[in-house]
């Protein structure tokens, strides 16, 4: 029976360890969490579908609410367009810990062990060959480990450099958001129950506010880091655009970093795989990549079944990873693009858009369909043409024009991906992709 370590507890890591037991293998989940602590105060949208072809099951109906409509924003307010949720096929709102109870007793019903409270330090290697993990409880070895570890992976950090799989950052590569759960003041009946606006107050970023019927959903996200104190000031001012929400904290009340760039351009090396935001998984632009990641889950765990050689090298799990950019990868990672542009606008150039009528705004009584991500990838060149022609900023027209020629060498070049793994080939690969987003 192969062991496998699944090192850090993510969303996509539990559900593959769930179905790798299933199959028969010896799977512990190791997380530097309590399980009480799994999962912080937040509010999560994925497409429950996801969970069907892992065996999950759908959550109970009082754990989950039906995403509703979201009110896209410019910086002032004055025009928005509507992303409709779908009736018959809608996201899933849920609390992020009752997430982690639906696959964490998933998981041990199929036999997966959890051990709780281990801090990781460091990936054990044999050679260049990930052999285990080193955490701060003692070494632990396996035949593959699964890193889960998040975006600061310190697994992904301590493999040799000879592998090619990036380990370090970029700026812009993370989104620093605050989260928290206010009363609701205003009980009159709420237009706009899920407003979003970009480069609110100026800063380059987000923030929405969801109006519940007893409570209000708060978020400030930010390209840069900051402090409490600035999301204290950011508060009071969408507090006095928005009557609904009160001052009193219910909840929550959080700093989050996420993940918002490409897929890691090497997902795999001999006896270690990553998965979810270790492996950058969330959509740039769009959010969460909870739906990502169990879509990588059960692909992941199917090839791991599938391993007839029993040797879980890189040779083999290079399925994993270009299945993953055939179904999802290709998809999101022109969103990394799209980020750049945006954030190098300014407020006023982003109320531009709104105001053009582009993305059909509140004049025009726009109602744009609920579109997956396939489809908003689709639309991505003919928005950024006709976005690029309504400026006559020289510097910004050239920034979207030097965007729509990646997105199309983008498309081709991971359609490009090598077939086989050869580690000369693949780091080629991953050095051009890498460059794209330079």
């Amino acid at each position: 029976m192969a062991k496998i370590i699944v090192a850090g507890g993510g969303h996509g890591a539990i559900a593959c360890a769930a179905v790798l037991a299933e199959n028969g293998f010896d799977v512990t989940v190791y997380e530097q969490h309590k399980r009480e602590d799994m999962g912080y105060d937040w509010t999560d949208i994925f497409d429950g579908r996801t969970l069907k072809p892992l065996g999950i099951p759908y959550p109970e109906k009082d754990k989950y609410t039906v995403k509703s409509d979201v009110i896209f924003c410019g910086p002032s307010e004055n025009n928005y367009f509507v992303q409709r949720s779908p009736k018959n096929q809608p996201e899933i709102r849920m609390e992020r810990k009752d997430i982690y109870n639906l696959l964490i007793d998933f998981a041990v019903s199929k036999g997966v062990k959890f051990e709780f409270e281990h801090n990781i330090k460091s990936a054990l290697l044999a050679g260049d060959r990930v052999t285990g993990i080193k955490t701060d409880k003692g070494e632990y070895y396996a035949d593959l480990v699964l890193d889960g570890c998040g975006c600061q992976s310190v697994i992904r950090k301590t493999l040799p450099d000879c592998l090619g799989i990036q380990k370090n950052l970029k700026e812009n590569d993370l989104f620093y958001v605050y989260r928290a759960f206010y009363n609701r003041k205003a009980k009159d009946t709420v237009e706009n129950r899920f407003k979003l606006t970009l480069f609110s107050n100026g800063h380059h970023g987000i923030s929405w506010v969801t109006t519940e019927d007893d409570y209000t959903d708060v978020l400030i996200g930010r390209f840069k880091p900051f402090n409490k104190k600035e999301a204290n000031e950011a508060l009071a001012q969408i507090r006095a655009m928005n009557e609904a929400l009160g001052a009193k904290k219910l909840r929550g009340g959080s700093f989050a970093t996420i993940p918002i760039r490409q897929t890691l351009a090497i997902m795999v090396a001999d006896g270690y795989a990553a998965i979810g935001d270790s492996a950058f998984m969330t959509t740039p632009l769009i959010g969460s990549g909870i739906a990502n990641a169990l879509k990588a889950a059960k692909i992941l765990a199917d090839v791991i079944i599938a391993d007839e050689t029993k040797t879980y090298s890189a040779e083999t799990l290079w399925k994993y990873q270009r299945k993953y950019y055939q179904s999802v990868g290709m998809i999101i990672t022109p969103f990394a693009l799209l980020k750049n542009v945006v954030t190098s606008m300014t407020p006023e150039q982003i109320d531009y858009v709104f105001d053009s009528g582009i993305l059909e705004a509140k004049s025009k009584a726009a109602k744009i369909p609920h579109a997956k991500a396939a489809e908003l990838s689709a639309n991505a060149l003919e928005i950024l043409v006709r976005v690029r022609n309504l400026f006559s900023d020289k510097q910004l027209k050239k920034l979207i024009g030097n965007t729509i020629t990646k997105i199309a060498k983008l498309s081709l070049l991971i359609s490009s991906m090598p077939k086989e793994y050869s580690r000369n080939e693949v780091q080629k690969w991953a050095q051009k992709y890498n460059r794209m987003f330079d």
